[in-house]
């Protein structure tokens, strides 16, 4: 580990401290180069998978004859099925280190319309949870984790520099380990922004949790989408920005609803 010096009641101490890594990553597929990740260098392959298929550029792993990556040379090679056409137009979101993105659509995607129900309480034992499982966090700081989780339980964690990515490794995850990602909670220390929500509508999550802020649109998409939106779950408590009908109170709750 890096020597820093911490400064502190007027004096310096030097110690050893965990520093983010971070590296860029070029996607090439079919020989044709699609797009550039500043990332957290773990996970890459997921990182790769998930990316494709929130793009549309992949359905599922059957739409890959092979995948390698080189996280020394910052390369991941792509082979598809089919032929491949780089999209012309990109969009940089509001992600860590550039997030970019082919389309920011809200409205391409189904409404998710479960009939799932969240104890609100539930909420909080799964956050430490994350925190708890979030290793590079605990030597950093200076890292975004996210997990999906059912109602107990944390099914996959990944760590980033970048929120997004974060979400990205999540998908890619899910499709090698195939595991279902409809219904489930999705959970994450960044700020939920449009993009976040699109990623989450693409896996069909009912649930999108943060330790901060949405946006805006972020929060009108959520309204659109039938996802339950919640954020600054600190402590013992959150705000619930859309679809409170999806929390289950109990009995000496207090509860006043508004109407959207």
């Amino acid at each position: 580990m890096p020597i820093i010096y911490r400064y502190r009641s007027k004096e310096f101490t030097p110690e050893e401290s965990g520093v983010v890594r971070e590296h860029p990553v070029t996607i090439v597929v079919n020989g044709r180069e699609l797009a550039t990740i500043m990332t957290t260098p773990v996970k890459l392959d997921c990182l790769v998978l998930g990316f494709l298929s929130f793009e549309g550029i992949i359905r599922g792993l059957e739409d890959i004859t092979h995948l390698e990556v080189n996280p020394e040379e910052g390369l991941a090679e792509v082979r598809l099925r089919g032929p491949f056409t780089p999209p012309k137009r990109q969009i940089y979101t509001s992600g860590c280190s550039g997030g970019v993105t082919f389309s920011n659509a809200l409205l391409d995607h189904a409404p998710v319309l479960l009939e799932r129900m969240l104890d609100p309480d539930k909420v909080f034992p799964l956050m430490r949870l994350l925190y708890e499982a979030a290793t590079l966090y605990q030597q950093t700081r200076g890292i975004h984790a996210a997990a999906l989780a059912d109602d107990e339980k944390l099914l996959i964690v990944a760590e980033d520099v970048g929120r997004h990515n974060a979400l990205d490794k999540i998908r890619g995850e899910a499709m090698l380990r195939e595991i279902e990602t409809t219904g489930r909670i999705l959970l994450s220390t960044g700020r939920i922004s449009s993009e976040m929500l699109r990623k989450g509508a693409h896996m069909g999550i009912p649930f999108i949790v943060s330790r901060t802020s949405p946006t805006s649109l972020s929060v009108e998409g959520a309204k659109r989408l039938g996802i339950t939106l919640i954020g600054y779950a600190r402590g013992d408590g959150f705000n619930l920005y859309s679809h409170p009908e999806r929390m289950t109170y109990s009995r000496h709750a207090r509860v006043t609803v508004q109407p959207d």
